[in-house]
């Protein structure tokens, strides 16, 4: 099953040779000690990672966990999350994955089909360190498969409205707070953009849970039902949501998706031609790094309800590891607080771990980086489902037209939910 996923994922666009080119260029390099081998009279074991600016981090709870295991060495091997999934697609299918790395909700279902992720749950029952009732039940959900556990939770990631101070300054406008709502938003928005500078007001994409669920969410709408039969694409309030952001783009506050493809959202953020700019937790990093970004974050604006999407990565192990016990010696060590703590403390990212949040909003004191940690208290999860995969590519299509004004919003949501629901009902 997992090879005929992978055929699929091949036929839309990744190329054998793409996953070649990946396996050559990223990793340590042609020196670089193979998983399993032997250096020194260590198991050396490898550790797969797609972000940069968690990669330190990394290396700090790796170096903590090595001190205690002398026998253990870990490399950790960074991919950017360009290749990372197609790199790790190649390696599953000649089943040389590396023995732990970083997995995704929304990427678990296809690895376990294949029978590639190691089984933790009766390592977890029995361990004095990995306990899931430390981790938000809805991380732990995500990386549940019928019943058995395939990851240990990471961290989680919350969005925020975030905001150039300068640009509100130069108007006169207070900065956004807990109390705006999706009316303030669409008001200061046309206030704040500035055509002849090339400023807009607030950058409004659909790019899937990034960007977009938030909206649907705060109106009382939703993707699929609860029982993962039906889209609800077609439910008045989920249409109205994505009627909400198109709007942004018709009115001119916002780039348009041709726009976008050559300046990402990012970029017009960090270059300051952008008020404000939906981004997640993980960006404080970045932002506060760039020279003469004056800016901040606030809640996301409440609609019907507030909501934010709260996600997280978990650890897996190849089920084919030569070293399982080693292997979840670390992982067992990942997941406990002494771990957690370095993490949070570095910055990378917010620990999921219960009571390590305080050293990350710490690491940003010129922020309002507790906005991300309270988000997480009215958090949703994406409903991460066995059909996604199959799916997910036909919602990007469809929105993709909606939001580039070649199909309208009513129509498209409506034929949207038709062409899912073909998929949900198989």
């Amino acid at each position: 099953m997992y090879k005929k996923k992978l055929e699929k994922l091949l036929a839309a666009g990744l190329g054998i040779m793409i996953g070649i080119t990946a396996l050559a260029g990223c990793g340590n390099g042609s020196d670089s000690v193979k998983s399993g081998e032997e250096e020194g009279g260590k198991v050396t074991l490898t550790f797969s990672i797609w972000d940069k600016l968690q990669q330190e981090g990394m290396q700090d709870m790796v170096n903590a966990f090595e001190k205690q295991n002398p026998d253990i060495n870990v490399k950790v091997e960074y991919t950017p999350w360009e290749q990372y999934w197609t790199k790790l697609q190649a390696s599953g299918t000649s089943d040389s994955l590396p023995d732990i790395f970083w997995m995704h909700p929304e990427q678990v279902y296809t690895y376990v089909d294949g029978e590639k992720l190691l089984d933790l749950t009766d390592r977890i029952e029995k361990s004095s360190i990995a306990d899931l009732s430390k981790f938000p039940q809805n991380i732990n959900d995500d990386f549940n498969v019928e019943g058995k556990q395939y990851a240990i939770p990471k961290d989680y990631s919350t969005f925020g409205l975030w905001y150039n101070k300068d640009i509100f300054d130069a108007r006169g406008m207070d900065y956004p707070d807990d109390t705006w709502d999706w009316d303030k938003l669409k008001e200061a928005a046309g206030q704040l953009t500035d055509k002849e500078k090339g400023i807009y007001g607030l950058l409004v994409q659909y790019n899937t849970n990034d960007a977009a669920y938030h909206y649907i969410w705060q109106n009382e709408g939703e993707i699929i039902s609860e029982d993962e039969t039906k889209s609800l694409f077609d439910d008045a309030n989920t249409i109205d949501a994505v009627k909400y952001m198109v709007d942004f783009i018709e009115n001119g506050y916002s780039p348009t998706m041709t726009d976008y493809a050559n300046t990402t959202a990012d970029q017009y953020f960090e270059s300051g031609k952008a008020a404000m700019h939906i981004g997640g937790s993980w960006m404080a990093s970045e932002y506060m790094g760039i020279e003469g970004l004056n800016c901040d974050v606030a809640p996301l604006t409440k609609g019907k309800i507030r909501a934010d999407l709260c996600g997280g990565m978990g650890y897996s192990i190849a089920a084919n590891t030569p070293h399982p016990e080693e292997a979840w010696k670390f992982v067992e060590y990942l997941s406990g607080e002494e771990a957690n703590t370095i993490q949070s403390k570095s910055g990378a990212a917010i620990s999921a771990y219960k009571g390590t949040q305080t050293s990350w909003v710490e690491r940003f004191p010129k922020i309002n980086a507790q906005v991300f940690v309270d988000a997480s208290e009215y958090g949703f999860s994406s409903q991460y489902c066995a059909t996604r995969s199959e799916w997910v590519n036909i919602e990007e299509d469809y929105m993709t037209q909606i939001f580039s004004g070649t199909l309208p919003v009513e129509e498209g949501c409506m034929e949207l939910a038709e062409k899912i629901n073909e998929v949900l009902q198989k």
